[in-house]
């Protein structure tokens, strides 16, 4: 007999801090543990998705998969699939029953979708991920990107082993980048938007980002309350470009402010076909 489908999972003790500490409303549980028509739909249109997994040392990892549109979808409410290659070098773990996260972006349409769990079964090119939670967030600070279909290359990393002046470049002028971050059950991977320059970089190299009012969610403060390790990935839509940065955030919550601080502790970039424009 198959097991009901749980409507909402409650939030975990990181959230609900950081919705107090923000002074924010308590709101009710809206992620659910599987994935519905709607959000199914969604994925098999989309040449590219934005995924957080392990690196060797249990800290979070982001990376990205690319396919025709349908690469990516739901078989069942609790499973997804992936067919796409990761991009050369990549260090996440790939093992049966490690932890995920992912979201998808529709720029276009300001809309976004996320789905976190773990995965079933890897390949070389294929994933099979069992869900625990999808949910969907608000349209709030997605600036308009149209994607382009995925080429058979997928690109390849390489260490960077201090940030450069393309790489401070990229970060000062961005508009768009994914933070991964790990929670008590297992990963999360969110979007952050804003007008470009919206994060800086002081003397030390450190990040200085604000944190603008959104859905009251808190999934990311939530997480680094319990756990500081993130990892950032900054994209160059027309350039192919991304930059991963991994290392520590603090968090800065309160009913007067709400921003973080990112130390990098090590970088990467890839280099891959245009992703869009």
């Amino acid at each position: 007999m198959t097991a009901p489908l749980l409507d909402r999972r409650p939030w975990h003790e990181g959230e609900i801090q950081a919705r107090h500490l923000a002074g924010a409303p308590t709101i009710a549980p809206v992620i659910r543990t599987f994935i519905t028509d709607q959000q199914k739909d969604f994925f098999a249109h989309l040449p590219m998705v934005f995924i957080a997994g392990l690196d060797a040392g249990g800290a979070p990892a982001a990376s990205i998969l690319r396919g025709a549109p349908g690469f990516a979808g739901s078989p069942e409410p609790r499973r997804m699939t992936i067919a796409a290659r990761f991009p050369e070098g990549e260090r996440m773990t790939r093992e049966a029953g490690a932890p995920f996260g992912l979201i998808a972006m529709d720029f276009s349409a300001r809309r976004r979708n996320r789905v976190n769990g773990r995965i079933a079964a890897a390949s070389e090119g294929a994933l099979s991920l069992a869900v625990d939670e999808a949910f969907g967030n608000c349209p709030k600070y997605i600036a308009p990107h149209a994607l382009f279909a995925a080429s058979d290359d997928p690109g390849a990393w390489a260490d960077l082993p201090a940030l450069d002046g393309d790489a401070r470049a990229l970060i000062e002028r961005t508009e768009t980048f994914f933070i991964a971050t790990r929670g008590p059950d297992g990963l999360d991977m969110s979007h952050r938007g804003g007008p470009p320059g919206f994060v800086a970089i002081d003397p030390s190299g450190a990040l200085l980002i604000p944190d603008f009012p959104g859905n009251n969610y808190f999934n990311t403060f939530g997480n680094l309350l319990r756990d500081p390790r993130a990892a950032l990935l900054f994209i160059d839509f027309p350039a192919g470009r991304a930059l991963h940065l991994a290392g520590r955030a603090r968090v800065a919550l309160s009913e007067q402010q709400r921003f973080w601080v990112f130390v990098p502790e090590t970088g990467r970039l890839l280099s891959a076909p245009p992703f869009g424009t």
